[in-house]
C-alpha cells in the first residue's frame, strides 16, 4: 500500500485533533487494494461513500462475461486504454467484492452516511440484496442522463444507474437536486480512464451526501474524478486504485485542480 497524502497541496490542517482523523489519510491517491486499507481504517470517519466499481455486465452469459475483452466500451476506448482486471469477473464475483466492500463501507460511515455506487441496470437484482444484507438500506435509485444514445440496437442505452443505499436515516446536504442528473460523458479524446465520469456529475453526487468540509471515500477511485469533484465543492477525500498508473494520474488531476483553485482565489 502506496499512501500519498494531499493535504499540503492544500495549505490545511487536518480537521479538528480528533484522534479518528488523526489516522486517516485525508486528501490522498492510496495505492492498493480497498478492502485491505479499508480494513485499516478507523471506524466511523467518513461521511459518504461514493464510488464506481467494475460493472461486470457487458455480456449475456457467464462465459462470455469471463472471457470477453471490452465489454461494453467503444472500439477507440479500447484500443486507447486496453481493458482493466476486475471486469470480467462473474456475477459470484462482483456480488462478494462489492459486499464486502459494503460491510467495511457500514463501519467507516458516520451514523446518517451514504453509499453510492455506479452500477448496470443488469446487475442491480444481484446487487441491492448483497448491500441490504450488510445492514444498509435501500433508499433510491438514481439514474444518471448522458444526453446521447450508447451503441446497439432497438432501445439503445442513454442512461447509468447509481445505487443509494444509507446506514440509518439519510442527512441531505442539498435538497434542490433530482434522482435524475443530466450531464454528457466524457469526450474520448478527453479520457484518461476506461469508463471515466464527468466531474460535474460527481460534484453534484458529492454536494448531496457530504457535508462542506466533510469526508468521501471512493474505493475504486480509477483516475480520480471523485478527488477532484471533492476539492472543487469543498470536501476532502480518501481515494483507492489498485493501479498505480490510474493512481499517478489521480495525483496529477488533483494537483491541477488544486493549482486552479488557489489561483482563483488569489486573482
Amino acid at each position: 500500500m502506496e499512501i500519498t497524502p494531499q493535504a499540503e497541496l492544500q495549505g490545511e490542517s487536518p480537521l479538528g485533533s480528533d484522534s479518528c482523523y488523526a489516522s486517516l489519510p485525508l486528501d490522498s491517491i492510496l495505492h492498493g487494494d480497498c478492502l485491505q486499507i479499508m480494513r485499516g481504517m478507523p471506524d466511523g470517519c467518513i461521511d459518504a461513500v461514493i464510488t464506481d466499481p467494475p460493472y461486470c455486465s457487458g455480456s449475456v452469459g457467464e462465459a462470455q462475461r469471463t472471457a470477453a475483452k471490452g465489454q461494453g466500451l467503444r472500439t477507440e476506448t479500447v484500443r486507447k486504454f486496453g481493458w482493466f482486471v476486475g471486469d470480467n469477473m462473474g456475477t459470484a464475483g462482483l456480488v462478494w467484492l462489492i459486499r464486502e466492500m459494503a460491510v467495511e463501507s457500514m463501519r467507516l460511515l458516520k451514523g446518517e452516511g451514504s453509499l453510492l455506487i455506479f452500477c448496470d441496470w443488469r446487475m442491480i437484482p444481484n446487487l441491492i440484496p448483497a448491500v441490504e444484507s450488510t445492514g444498509f438500506r435501500y433508499q433510491n435509485l438514481i439514474v444518471w442522463d448522458k444526453g446521447n444514445m450508447g451503441l446497439g440496437n432497438g432501445f439503445r442505452a442513454r442512461h447509468e444507474l447509481v445505487m443509494h443505499m444509507t446506514a440509518g436515516s439519510p442527512k441531505y446536504h442539498n435538497k434542490g437536486t433530482a434522482n435524475v442528473l443530466r450531464c454528457n460523458r466524457v469526450r474520448a479524446n478527453d479520457k484518461e480512464h476506461q469508463t471515466q465520469k464527468p466531474v460535474d456529475l460527481i460534484a453534484q453526487l458529492c454536494r448531496v451526501v457530504c457535508p462542506p468540509g466533510g469526508t468521501i471515500l471512493d474505493p475504486f477511485a480509477g483516475s480520480g474524478t471523485l478527488a477532484e469533484a471533492a476539492r472543487m465543492t469543498g470536501r476532502h477525500f480518501v481515494c483507492i486504485e489498485r493501479d498505480a498508473d490510474h493512481c499517478e494520474t489521480a495525483r496529477s488531476r488533483v494537483q491541477t485542480v488544486q493549482r486552479d483553485l488557489l489561483a482563483e482565489r488569489s486573482s
